[in-house]
């Protein structure tokens, strides 16, 4: 049954996806954690070359968020190591060392940057030689001060490449497709300076600006950055921003080997924004349906709503991936989200435009109703109640009280959410089944 598989790729979307705002830094703690195993051979070494007064700095954003890292960094197959500290306070800045294993841990490069913070360690082969360099966000993307350098193997030893590049957002991937990888930043708008995104390539000893494109300068910071697929054969970054407290928008950055260029299609050059991406919900772009290709939010008002609406389930979410080659969105699947419940139902085809829903708090309850247009009344109205949902606790599941008609759906935490199908004779109404599969609990990211 196709709603039960896609519902099925939707929970395993959202159990796999990992929280990517949270870190972790030494210094709210009395006591950092002592590295066990390999990575203590590694801090053994780390404290000789340092001294004992070090203090273990641990990136605040991206996918690498331990002070000590692993990685393949002279193309042999075999791990090198990089740790992040301090020597006594945040005066004498922040230090990187490098070491490689041959019978024991050896130093093999060590740098001092006047950043208090590491923002992000990312890895890629910026030259082509089969070697993934090590890029590093100096400071916090949180004030707009973080800045990039580049660490290459070379001649025996880890090199640095300082930068003076500034960014709010830093994303590593291979944007051409020409096998190396590219260093991409986002920018927000500070003063008169417009927000924008670049894109650039390693060239010997500098950075080389490869284009760059506008973004919305109404975002003052970036809840979430997506990299990978676009749709079936184009890459790029989706950026949802923050342009208040309640409000997102999202944009998408690509490179387009035809034209040799950096796109931003969702940005408006006449209001300077991606206000049709604008939404008043957390909800982020991911990939929703595990086709490996990402899928942005729209977030449109259910039939009977104006813009005053401040409920969450008067809304349906539109998840959608972008058709570079007929520049237009594809609707991938649509769902009603309820955050204060914590729970999404997904909206099967049939009812694409012509259901509405209405929230009562009181019951924690949400009803679907028919949306029916007519001569008479053109503009629509509200029709049969279709399906109910609505949480119980194990109480009153048990005593059955303002039961009668709901079944179960699951439950959880002392909670029993059911559903009630009012009008089971109506062409839109849906079978327990199909609506069972419907339903999800939304996963903490």
């Amino acid at each position: 049954m196709k709603i039960k598989a896609i519902a099925a790729a939707l929970i395993m979307s959202f159990m796999l996806s990992g929280c990517s705002f949270i870190g972790f830094d030494a210094q709210t703690l009395m006591h950092p954690p002592r590295p066990t195993g390999e990575k203590a051979d590694i801090h053994t070494l780390l404290v000789k070359k340092g001294g004992e007064d070090i203090t273990l700095k641990y990136p605040q954003n991206g996918d690498y968020r331990s002070a000590i890292i692993t990685h393949d960094l002279c193309g042999d197959y075999n791990e090198e190591a990089l740790a992040i500290y301090q020597k006594g306070d945040e005066s004498s800045g922040t230090n990187i060392m490098f070491m490689k294993k041959d019978g024991k841990w050896q130093d093999m490069g060590m740098y001092n940057n006047s950043a208090a913070q590491v923002d992000k360690v990312c890895f890629g082969d910026l030259n082509g030689d089969n070697k993934d360099e090590v890029i590093v966000g100096w400071g916090s993307s949180l004030n707009n001060t973080s800045t990039i350098s580049v660490y290459y193997y070379k001649n025996g030893k880890m090199n640095e490449l300082k930068t003076e590049q500034g960014y709010t957002e830093l994303a590593v991937m291979d944007f051409d497709g020409d096998k190396m990888h590219e260093i991409f930043t986002a920018n927000v708008s500070v003063g008169e300076k417009p927000a924008s995104a670049q894109l650039f390539r390693a060239k010997q000893d500098h950075l080389e600006m490869m284009d760059s494109c506008p973004l919305d300068s109404g975002v003052t910071k970036y809840a979430s950055v997506q990299t990978g697929l676009i749709n079936e054969k184009q890459t790029g970054i989706i950026l949802d921003g923050m342009k208040s407290a309640d409000t997102l928008v999202t944009e998408l950055i690509y490179w387009d080997n035809n034209e040799k260029s950096l796109k931003s299609p969702f940005f408006d050059l006449y209001t300077k924004s991606a206000d049709y991406t604008k939404r008043n919900t957390s909800v982020v772009s991911k990939d929703i349906n595990g086709d490996k290709i990402i899928e942005f939010p729209i977030v449109n008002l259910m039939p009977g709503y104006n813009e005053k609406v401040t409920d969450d389930s008067a809304y349906v979410t539109n998840w959608n991936r972008y058709d570079t080659r007929s520049n237009t969105f594809v609707r991938a699947m649509s769902m009603v989200l309820n955050y204060s419940d914590g729970y999404w139902f997904l909206i099967p085809d049939i009812w694409r435009g012509k259901v509405t829903t209405k929230t009562d708090t009181t019951k924690r309850m949400i009803t679907f109703y028919e949306w029916v247009s007519s001569d008479k009344n053109p503009n629509g109205a509200i029709g049969a109640a279709l399906l109910k949902i609505q949480v119980f606790s194990d109480v009153e599941w048990e005593n059955g009280k303002g039961t009668t008609g709901f079944y179960k759906l699951l439950d959880s935490d002392n909670m029993v959410f059911a559903a009630n199908s009012p009008s089971p004779n109506n062409s839109l109404s849906l079978n327990s089944g199909d609506v069972k599969n419907s339903f999800k609990l939304i996963s903490h990211e």
